[in-house]
């Protein structure tokens, strides 16, 4: 992929436009008017592609930084030629007919990907709408109505949410700084523009609609790095399976799972939301308050039912209600109606003046404990609201904290609504989505906080485990049970119990006495995925007569219930002294993202509790230890009577080394250890299976 230039797409010197200008509706037309209505103040060339074989059209395009393509797809691969001919650096493709419909569409952008990539080509489509940029009076785009400039950039793969998205943040008065519709990605993709966005010094705040995508890992490091510095606000679609069918229609391209989507996000620090209210409730706050300091937040109100609903919204956040300090109440009195109630929710009345309305707020923001403040106003006989919102924004800001006002209602105060934004003030229908706001803005100071992960990269015999897994494969064996994965257990040096086969009574016992310990007999059987399923374990046998009986036991006892599987015998395992604590560790490749590892309890427990934490391979050691403190069930079962203190290093050990084992061998489809157990002297791997990826995969 080619992004060398993303600069060019934003700030070129001078552009050209290439199409058919013959009839008025023309796409190359659009854009052109477009260039000349928003007053881009460099050169602009327009290029009939009907007399482009003439050689004075083609020296026109020297100098030129960025090409605007306008044509039917069979003339866009000639038309690029021509143009990097000219050492134009940057192209944007508008024309639809590619990738998205399947067939000669795919090959025409496979061949547009590789002359981009021979050429030295940025280029950004096709199937897309174009780009704009406020600082530069730059609208290269097909859209003509955009919103007034601000800090928040924005991008999308989808030119209909281009569109919507574009029209409602003109009508809410949200500001743009830059964007960019994306079309296919064939090389510009959400990752490039992530990283461009971060860079630039107009953006404070980058929005997204994320639809399937080309590069899932690569998106989700980048963004880890980003978000420490901007947030990064994301409606993302394609979360169910019909969702995702639609996408691969759309746009041509694979999906990754829901589980590994929100998983990436989250740990790479992006804010998620799942419709186009939200999206716009946050980017508002983001865009024009500061990160709140702590959760203490000031509810002022000129209704008592209305304060008490944002106060009620304020359960199963972090945002926290405190009483006020005295200085403040008194202030409060002072500057307030008679009746005014002054506690740690302001209630100044209906009959309060626009002033008062201001000043109440100005008090409250200046109470030391107070991080956050949110006004919420009712309508009704006598509340002036065109004056108090003048007020409102004419009050010097508050230094570092955070301020949003409510107006309940909708057409009645769309004009003050309005206004307030216009002049850097988020403005909320209800208390809820603001308190939501709120709580976004607290999560995401904490993320910042967060030191950057750092990745370990455990000890291992790389070159053993891949003649195991290669020798696995020659011998078309790709599901592994069991001791078949001791082999690579020990490439990685993970301990696990020693395991022995025992095909007979007789071979158990013996095998018994040479571990010398208590043991346990697990039934073998590659048709049985869940041993626990069919009884098929016995524990803790400490005597030749018990190993001999349970070894009859229990092979009769599921071949009773399961009588079409093959049992080749009983594993014989050492058992682990003390009381551990079993804990399962799953990993599934996602196409998308790759190795998805799931954290959880094992066995019966996991059952009852059905919790677990997942994260996306590379892990850190944030991440090992993160996913054990997610577990509110594994916390509980730490501090288990009787049983001692677990070798929590010792299990973070094990996360991490399962996170390089499946990064170092792609062919590693799934992989489980079940159960992990853990005690006060470290962990084992008491269970295991993997399937592998065919060769022809």
């Amino acid at each position: 992929m080619r992004d060398d230039y993303l600069h060019a797409l934003f700030s070129p010197q001078a552009i050209a436009v290439v199409g058919s200008f013959d009839s008025a509706g023309a796409l190359a037309r659009v854009v052109l008017s477009n260039l000349e209505g928003w007053g881009y103040q460099g050169r602009i060339v327009s290029v009939n592609w009907t007399s482009q074989k003439d050689p004075r059209a083609l020296d026109d395009l020297k100098g030129v930084d960025l090409a605007v393509v306008c044509l039917a797809p069979e003339f866009v691969l000639e038309a690029l030629e021509q143009v990097a001919d000219m050492g134009v650096k940057a192209v944007i493709i508008t024309s639809a007919g590619f990738r998205e419909i399947g067939g000669q569409g795919y090959y025409l952008e496979e061949s547009i990907i590789q002359l981009a990539e021979r050429r030295n080509l940025t280029l950004l489509g096709p199937n897309c709408l174009g780009v704009a940029s406020w600082a530069d009076h730059l609208n290269a785009s097909l859209i003509a109505r955009l919103p007034s400039q601000g800090n928040i950039a924005f991008f999308s793969p989808s030119g209909s949410m281009c569109n919507a998205i574009l029209d409602w943040a003109a009508s809410e008065e949200i500001g743009f700084s830059k964007f960019a519709s994306l079309g296919n990605r064939a090389v510009i993709d959400e990752a490039s523009m992530l990283q461009f966005l971060a860079e630039d010094p107009q953006t404070s705040v980058i929005i997204g609609y994320l639809e399937g995508m080309n590069n899932g890992r690569r998106f989700a490091r980048i963004s880890q790095t980003i978000t420490h510095e901007k947030p990064v606000i994301m409606l993302q679609a394609g979360m169910t399976e019909h969702g995702q069918k639609a996408i691969s229609s759309h746009v041509g391209a694979l999906t990754g799972s829901e589980r590994a989507y929100q998983t990436a996000l989250k740990q790479a620090g992006i804010i998620q939301v799942d419709n186009l209210s939200s999206l716009f409730d946050l980017a508002r706050m983001f865009g024009t308050q500061p990160l709140p300091k702590g959760p203490n937040l000031a509810i002022v109100t000129n209704s008592g039912g209305a304060g008490i609903l944002a106060a009620d919204g304020m359960a199963g956040t972090s945002l926290i209600l405190p009483r006020l300090g005295r200085d403040t109440a008194a202030r409060l009195v002072d500057i307030l109606p008679r009746h005014a109630q002054t506690s740690n929710l302001v209630d100044i009345g209906m009959d309060a003046t626009p002033v008062q309305y201001a000043q109440a707020l100005d008090t409250v923001l200046k109470d030391r404990q107070i991080q956050m403040a949110l006004l919420v106003i009712a309508p009704g006989l006598g509340v002036d609201l065109p004056a108090i919102v003048r007020e409102l924004v004419a009050l010097p800001r508050a230094v570092g904290k955070a301020v949003a006002v409510c107006l309940i209602g909708q057409e009645g105060v769309m004009e003050e609504k309005r206004f307030l934004q216009r002049h850097g003030l988020p403005c909320y229908s209800n208390p809820k989505a603001a308190l939501a706001s709120f709580e976004a803005m607290l999560r995401y100071a904490g993320w910042k906080t967060k030191s950057y992960p750092v990745e370990v990269c455990y000890r291992r015999d790389k070159a053993k485990a891949e003649r195991f897994l290669q020798d696995c494969l020659d011998a078309r064996k790709t599901e592994l049970f069991g001791f078949e994965v001791q082999p690579l257990l020990m490439a990685y040096e993970l301990g696990f119990p020693r395991t022995e086969l025992a095909r007979t009574s007789k071979s158990a016992v013996k095998i018994a006495k040479r571990l010398a310990c208590s043991v346990a007999l697990k039934i073998a059987s590659p048709h049985i995925e869940y041993k626990s399923d069919v009884g098929g374990v016995e524990v803790n046998l400490q005597t030749s007569e018990a190993v001999r009986q349970g070894f009859a036991q229990l092979t009769s006892r599921v071949q009773c219930q399961r009588s079409e599987a093959f049992i080749s015998g009983c594993l014989v395992q050492e058992m682990i002294l003390g009381k551990p604590a079993e804990v399962c560790i799953r990993v599934q490749r996602d196409p998308k993202f790759g190795p998805l590892i799931r954290f959880g309890l094992s066995g019966s427990q996991a059952d009852i509790f059905q919790e677990y934490s997942m994260r996306l391979a590379p892990l850190s050691l944030e991440d090992a230890a993160g996913m054990m403190r997610e577990l509110k069930v594994f916390s509980l079962l730490k501090r288990e009577r009787g049983r001692d203190a677990l070798d929590l290093r010792a299990l973070e050990d094990v996360l991490l080394t399962v996170s390089q084992m499946t990064l170092d061998f792609p062919e590693i489809y799934t992989l489980e250890f079940d159960p992990v157990l853990v005690t006060s002297r470290g962990a084992w791997v008491a269970g295991a299976r993997m399937s592998l990826l065919p060769q022809s995969e």
